[in-house]
């Protein structure tokens, strides 16, 4: 018999077997979904792929269908609905926008659509009648109130799309806050990062105890920031957001421009980690053990509330003590920033008090899932994600990204329509409680980890579509960096002045600057979204895709109108993307990236400049302040160094072995991209890092310092940090077995990619 025909025989065969496993997976992949008249959709031709399906190549003409099919009009449609009403986690705008995506999904074309709630801990101010409501006073020696804060956010333009203070908007509150009424003295700790904190107590010698805080927005995640001030001794911590951070000086403020205006006001979650609060490490199903509301952790004991920076000036405009460096010093009008404790001797009398109300309770986080089933290989997934919760409307943060998200099942699904059909099955999540922790995220990917982490190729995150329009900014990890750069080459330039490629532009305006090969920067992925439990949790390769505006030149940090009641339609309509090019751009990029991981024949994943990578991060680490450290202590990298050699020659070794494969050989193209999936996964500990079990990638992850950046290496660099700040002998044991874990698991990512034994 030919040889070929035992092939052909031998893989019909197993991809017929692939395919039941997949149908066996779970209900949340292939079960037949139900739209709104209760009768079950249509389900996937359920026929044997055959093996010239198998080996057959993607259609190449689908990209192009695929990135011309995207239109703008549809996302800003999109947005319009999606930012018509406020939607915060657990709201019942929150179930009608998640039974508005399922049900879309299902008229898309997708094989499957539906929703999976969780159960889970969250945190809301009071009601909009409630009498008692979130303020912080300045009291004078009688105890009286000379001010009080704003409770809302005041309306700032007339007609029906102004943002009113209405039963859907939460008033301005930081998740997860202790309640109380509290009084003290105030004094200014500039970010409330470790270092400023430091800086008060060892260089000023300003002790912070008993007092409250008040810290500006900006440089760290706000939960770092409460943790901060409840390790130093603060009672209390309010936020607000500098004009030096998020209004640039002279330029236009909202309504009339994308800045902040005075009284915007940053909502935001304080809690540490991800996921439900309550079951850590599980699903936050029905049948869950969950830890009593006494027993919780990662959540603040102190009161935290946040305030606009009109209210701020009142307090920080009358502090005493010392003038505040130059660096500490924000841009507020008329204001000398003074490190305090308490007032000026005008004022000296007088105290600060926080009334917080806020109350932890249980909610539902409304996930939604679709999908659509591949052809060949059913049981290995392309994800891509993207959380619809909002703080008010959520016009840029999520909406934007779900808008996106909504355009792309929809030219996928149409293509399914038009008799196209991946390879691989993609799969969409849009999903609830992101703001609070990723929580939604979180639970769906502890309750299908094993699954998961078998059969998934990668997952695609679209967050935040467009916060400016100069740039691309990408995050992910190295593996997919070409993958990204070939999706990137094939769409047009959103501005056709410039008759280029995004790939072109990106490169000539890159933030950060190109790489040595030439390339745009691509960053390393933190802890800000969704990504976050694939990555950390089950060690699945991931990106995360946003448009942003020149940092280089516009000295803000984020985009100005985050997380407050501003955040409008008319916000993006007008002043970010008029046309909505953008957001096409990037809904055209994202959707290339997922057809090619989806349908191509050999996974597009490189290892081989993953291994670079590493090899670069471990000489950063070892040249760098961290390691020069270690060294002195006798700490030598030999063996780390011999690790990295061995997984670059082994990636070296499979790269070519990937790049000359007989594709018809299906068994040999299924263990080869079997053993791409699985590399991603070889770097992730089972224990997790130092104090932080469920973050277990030992390459890259969230920085303990700051939930949103991403620290190289983290657990040499996290027992670093802590020699640093309490410089005991025997710490330096704990370094030496964060390195050794970190030789090991460079070590078995290496063996993954060599010759089965």
């Amino acid at each position: 018999m030919n040889p070929k025909v035992v092939i052909g025989i031998a893989a019909t065969v197993t991809l017929a077997v692939g395919i039941g496993v997949g149908i066996l997976l779970g209900h949340f992949v292939t079960a037949p979904a139900t739209a709104g008249s209760g009768k079950p959709t249509a389900s996937a031709p359920t026929a044997p792929p055959s093996y010239l399906d198998a080996i057959k190549e993607a259609d190449a003409s689908i990209s192009g269908k695929l990135i011309n099919g995207i239109v703008a009009e549809n996302i800003r449609s999109n947005l319009m609905y999606l930012s018509n009403k406020s939607h915060v986690a657990g709201s019942p705008v929150s179930k009608e926008q998640a039974e508005w995506v399922r049900d879309n999904w299902l008229a898309q074309g997708l094989d499957s659509a539906k929703i999976v709630t969780y159960q889970v801990l969250l945190s809301y101010p009071p009601d909009y009648e409630d009498p008692k409501q979130n303020t912080i006073q300045l009291l004078n020696a009688a105890g009286d109130a000379e001010h009080t804060t704003q409770e809302r956010e005041p309306p700032l333009e007339p007609g029906n799309d102004n943002p009113v203070a209405d039963n859907d908007i939460l008033a301005p509150f930081n998740a997860y806050s202790a309640d109380g009424e509290i009084e003290g003295d105030l004094v200014y700790v500039n970010y409330g990062r470790v270092e400023d904190f430091q800086e008060l107590e060892r260089v000023l010698s300003i002790d912070v105890t008993g007092k409250i805080c008040i810290a500006r927005y900006a440089k760290i995640y706000r939960g770092d920031k409460a943790t901060n001030a409840e390790k130093a001794g603060c009672i209390g911590l309010i936020l607000y957001s500098d004009p030096k951070d998020y209004a640039v000086e002279g330029a236009a403020v909202y309504p009339d421009g994308i800045y902040l205006p005075g009284t915007g006001t940053q909502r935001g979650s304080l809690m540490l980690g991800s996921g439900d609060p309550r079951t850590p490490g599980y699903p936050a199903v029905e049948s869950a053990y969950r830890v009593p509301l006494s027993n919780v952790t990662g959540l603040p004991s102190i009161p935290v509330h946040p305030i606009g920076y009109n209210d701020a000036a009142v307090f920080l405009s009358i502090m005493g003590g010392d003038e505040v460096t130059a660096e500490w010093a924000g841009n507020l009008p008329g204001v000398t920033y003074r490190y305090g404790p308490g007032f000026n001797a005008s004022n000296v009398d007088k105290k600060v008090k926080m009334n917080i109300y806020n109350e932890n309770r249980m909610a539902t986080a409304y996930n939604v899932i679709g999908t659509i089933k591949g052809s060949v290989e059913p049981d290995r997934y392309v994800i891509i994600g993207n959380h619809r919760d909002a703080w008010g409307y959520g016009a840029i943060d999520p909406s934007s990204g779900t808008a996106c998200l909504m355009e792309m099942s929809r030219v996928i699904g149409q293509l399914v329509k038009d008799g196209w059909r991946p390879r691989r099955t993609i799969m969409f999540g849009s999903w609830g409680a992101e703001e609070y922790g990723l929580i939604g995220s979180n639970e769906w990917v502890e309750e299908y980890a094993k699954n998961l982490g078998a059969r998934t190729v990668a997952y695609l995150n679209q967050d935040i579509a467009v916060k400016g329009t100069f740039v691309l900014e990408i995050a992910g990890t190295p593996n997919l960096y070409n993958a990204i750069y070939s999706a990137a080459r094939k769409v047009a330039d959103p501005d056709p002045k410039l008759s280029q490629t995004v790939y072109d532009t990106w490169k000539e305006r890159d933030l950060v600057g190109n790489t040595v090969d030439g390339h745009p920067h691509i960053g390393t992925l933190g802890s800000g979204s969704d990504y976050a439990p694939f990555l950390q949790v089950v060690g699945i390769s991931a990106a995360d895709f946003t448009y942003t505006y020149d940092k280089k030149t516009i000295l803000i940090s984020g985009y100005p109108m985050y997380h407050s009641v501003y955040e409008t339609f008319k916000l993006v309509d007008m002043y970010y993307d008029p046309g909505f090019p953008y957001h096409r751009a990037i809904t055209q990029l994202v959707s290339e990236l997922a057809r090619n991981l989806a349908d191509s024949v050999v996974l597009p994943m490189d290892v081989a400049v993953y291994a670079e990578h590493v090899q670069e991060y471990y000489v950063s680490l070892r040249e760098g302040s961290v390691g020069k450290k270690m060294i002195a202590e006798g700490i030598m990298f030999d063996d780390m160094q011999s690790a990295v050699n061995n997984l670059t020659d082994a990636a070296n070794k499979f790269k070519a072995k990937v790049e000359s494969v007989d594709k018809t050989d299906v068994l040999m193209v299924r263990m080869l991209n079997d053993q791409m999936t699985l590399f991603e996964r070889a770097f992730s500990d089972p224990q997790g890092l130092p104090d932080r079990p469920f973050v277990r990638h030992i390459v890259f992850a969230p920085s303990s310092r700051d939930n949103y950046a991403s620290d190289k290496f983290p657990g040499i660099v996290d027992a670093m940090f802590d020699i640093e700040n309490n410089p005991d002998p025997e710490k330096w044991n704990f370094v030496k077995k964060q390195l050794s874990i970190v030789i090991y698991t460079i070590q078995s990512a290496a063996s993954v990619l060599m010759e089965v034994a």
